[in-house]
């Protein structure tokens, strides 16, 4: 009897054992997915946050038209019936006076048409209606500005500062290499600088080599292979991207080429939802066709065809 009561104290410690296991695993697990996702969000953050400044610094909006809007003021003006009657009648009663009380009505008179002016004057009324208008105008590279918005980076740098030490801490918890979290801090400190220098071929440089590091953190970040695929290969493109003003065409050419290479990969995989498949295709064909712009060799032309890829990958 007294060995079956230990038996059975035996086997419930062990129930207890496991369960403890499984709950302890399955909390760490749903923690560890939820540091995952939001270590993932950061990341994604951090790219939407490079692009953005990459594509000021040539005054480039990933959309076709913006919405300006203007006001316009109309006058107008009511009258209002009445006010007159007594004032005729002054004036009748003045002239039907006679010459003997000429001075007299000449007063009055005066004082009858000041009367008149007053009653017509608050009979008619004037009110301005303002009313807004929107129209649509078309954003395009040609017709693009040619000076960099410092102040609008600048800004954006500044807000991202307050960021960068939870994004850290985060990059950390899912094992991102300490050396590649501590040099894209230190590439920051340099965009910085950069920036405050107002330098553009430096500040273009700098953002690339900040955007580098996205796809090596999202290795970390996600299991997604067409996010890992589209950040690399938003990378080279950056990377031609940000050596259009020195006009090394050469390099250019080669950066647009890997561009190629990597994105390639989306093209043989099997793990593809169907629905991303159109988009893919096109991207791909236009990845290829940016390699046009590298033999003409005109800036305009690659931009252009630059701005139509991201707007196109950025929707897969």
């Amino acid at each position: 009897m007294k060995k079956f009561k230990k038996i059975s104290y035996l086997v419930l410690i062990i129930i207890i054992a496991i369960l403890l296991i499984v709950i302890y695993s399955t909390i760490s697990a749903g923690n560890s997915k939820n540091d995952k996702s939001k270590a993932l969000a950061e990341v994604e953050f951090l790219e939407m946050k490079l692009e953005t400044m990459l594509n000021q610094m040539n005054n480039i909006e990933t959309r076709n038209y913006d919405v300006s809007v203007s006001e316009i003021s109309k006058q107008k003006q009511s009258q209002q019936s009445g006010g007159t009657s007594e004032a005729e009648s002054s004036e009748e009663g003045a002239s039907g006076g006679g010459n003997s009380k000429q001075g007299s009505s000449s007063e009055k008179d005066k004082g009858d048409s000041t009367k008149k002016q007053e009653e017509n004057s608050s009979g008619n009324s004037q009110s301005s209606e303002t009313s807004k208008k929107f129209e649509l105008e078309p954003i395009g590279v040609l017709s693009a500005p040619q000076e960099v918005k410092w102040e609008n980076i600048k800004n954006e740098i500044e807000i991202l500062y307050s960021s960068i030490p939870t994004i850290t801490l985060d990059l950390y918890q899912l094992n991102v290499s300490q050396e590649d979290v501590l040099g894209f801090n230190k590439e920051f400190d340099i965009l910085t600088t950069t920036v405050k220098s107002e330098n553009k071929e430096d500040t273009l440089s700098s953002l690339s080599k900040l955007y580098e590091f996205i796809p090596k953190f999202l290795q970390n970040a996600t299991d997604d292979e067409v996010d890992k695929v589209i950040a690399s290969t938003k990378n080279d493109i950056f990377k031609a991207y940000s050596k259009l003003d020195s006009k090394n065409w050469e390099e250019i050419g080669k950066d647009t080429k890997q561009a190629v290479d990597d994105f390639s990969k989306l093209l043989s995989s099997t793990n593809i939802e169907q629905n991303k498949q159109y988009g893919i295709s096109k991207a791909f064909v236009m990845i290829n066709e940016l390699q046009n712009a590298v033999e003409v060799q005109d800036e305009s032309v690659f931009l252009i065809k630059y701005k139509n890829i991201l707007e196109e990958i950025n929707n897969i």
